[in-house]
């Protein structure tokens, strides 16, 4: 079940006037998770910031979550990311730097792919050479 799904479910009224709110008429009623879904997708974050305020399981999320130790000072560096706990979350930084060893795999595959494109320009090119003389 997707999260759209589970708060459609556990509150029909709010996830209609939600959707309303956002100048989107609903057309079928059965199927509010997906409804939800597609408004997500077209608007964006304001709309996920909505969709998880309505979530019937918010407040032990929240509670869940919060840290209690407090954070002297964050420089950025990769100790004081681990000391907080979010160097486990994939792009939590915000940075979307890929790692270097996807970068020198991506350049590998291109190197790879121009050599093969040469090699065969220039195999066609001798054929038609020899099939011509």
């Amino acid at each position: 079940m997707s999260v759209y799904q589970y708060v459609a479910d556990s509150d029909p009224r709010g996830t209609k006037q939600l959707i309303e709110s956002f100048g989107y008429e609903l057309t079928d009623q059965r199927n509010l998770g997906k409804s939800l879904s597609e408004l997500v997708s077209s608007v964006g974050e304001p709309a996920l910031k909505k969709v998880m305020d309505l979530h019937p399981d918010k407040a032990i999320i929240l509670e869940y979550n919060i840290s209690t130790t407090p954070v002297a000072s964050s420089c950025g560096c990769s100790s004081c990311k681990a000391k907080v706990g979010h160097d486990k979350y994939m792009n939590a930084d915000g940075n979307n730097t890929p790692d270097t060893n996807s970068a020198t795999n991506t350049h590998l595959i291109a190197n790879q792919t121009n050599v093969i494109l040469v090699v065969a320009t220039i195999f066609i090119v001798g054929a038609l050479i020899l099939k011509n003389k």
